[in-house]
């Protein structure tokens, strides 16, 4: 497996600072997730520009660093917004993703992660709220909090039926250039995987929603980035899923996080301090031949750390590289 950490999107595409990239270095990371949106146009928005690729792969490989995952820009008005919200302008932006995957496999990036959901709503507190282990600040969900805060944006209601067609309509022509292209693609569950968010029904917050996506068009391309956190979050057991999913190759890319709790209430914690026994996760991932990247996803708030939380990253990057040892002495 290839523990990998993600770089926040910077308006300058190559400014991959020198000190985050030598720090990931330091703890033993190999890859890096990036943000797609970087290498675009100043809008986000239009295929990924290859020269503003190449130029950031050559940073990252003075500290023997690879680019393993781009995310494609999630936020509302950029490259695959009409295509989520299902507008005619959709088929314009099909064509960008599609090129943009061309231009990411071609720069030797395997996998590129998406969403699908229109609501970044989370329903969380984060600063002072100190119910992690020793006082650490966690972010904390409550759905109920949800539900009483806000109201429907009328263009972003959609129903079950209206998403899965999107889903369908964006899958049965973005799979093929994926494969064309030898890229992997990664959805990202719902998060929070709640069944209606603020007028959106949230269709894959559930294993039978994920199960749905990756049979709806069947190629190695389509699969997820498995975000234990999220699936742990649904109340289910996610070694078991773990296994389905993995199983079944379906397993692109890799949140590893923990939680207390479960919807409609839950704790985003420490990776040692959650329900979920990480070090039978990591046997699990192994056990089903697993060998993509790898990553920490959130992390706990500690005293006297960065505004980039270098200090819980750090706890987790280390606690993942045992794991990851231990689980390939054990299959030897």
């Amino acid at each position: 497996m290839k523990l990998t950490m993600g770089i926040n999107s910077n308006s300058e595409f190559a400014d991959l600072p020198e000190e985050t990239l030598r720090y990931y270095q330091q703890l033993g990371v190999t890859h890096l997730k990036v943000n797609a949106g970087d290498y675009m146009d100043a809008n986000r928005r239009g295929p990924v520009q290859p020269e503003k690729l190449k130029a950031a792969i050559e940073i990252a490989k003075q500290y023997d660093l690879k680019i393993g995952v781009a995310l494609l820009p999630q936020e509302k008005g950029s490259q695959h917004w009409n295509i989520r919200l299902g507008r005619p302008e959709r088929a314009a932006e099909i064509e960008d993703v599609c090129r943009s995957l061309q231009a990411l496999g071609e720069a030797g990036v395997s996998v590129v992660e998406y969403v699908f959901n229109l609501q970044a709503v989370y329903g969380v507190t984060w600063q002072g709220n100190t119910r992690g282990r020793g006082g650490a600040e966690v972010i904390h969900f409550d759905y109920d909090r949800v539900k009483a805060e806000g109201a429907p944006t009328p263009e972003e209601e959609a129903s079950a039926e209206e998403m899965w067609e999107r889903i369908e309509y964006f899958l049965k022509r973005v799979v093929p250039a994926a494969e064309a292209a030898e890229v992997r693609l990664a959805c990202h569950p719902n998060d929070p995987p709640v069944p209606y968010v603020l007028g959106e029904d949230r269709v894959l917050g559930s294993l039978d929603g994920l199960k749905r996506l990756v049979e709806m068009v069947p190629s190695e391309a389509n699969g997820l980035n498995f975000c234990q956190g999220t699936i742990a979050e649904m109340g289910v057991d996610v070694i078991r899923a773990i296994r389905y999913f993995g199983s079944r190759n379906k397993i692109n890319h890799v949140h590893f996080r923990n939680v207390r709790g479960a919807v409609p209430v839950y704790d985003e914690v420490f990776i040692d301090d959650g329900k979920v026994n990480m070090a039978a996760a990591m046997r699990a991932y192994q056990e089903v031949g697993y060998k993509g990247t790898i990553m920490p996803d959130h992390t706990p708030r500690v005293i006297g750390d960065s505004a980039d939380l270098k200090r819980g990253f750090a706890f987790a990057l280390g606690y993942m590289r045992a794991l990851m040892q231990a689980a390939e002495v054990e299959s030897e």
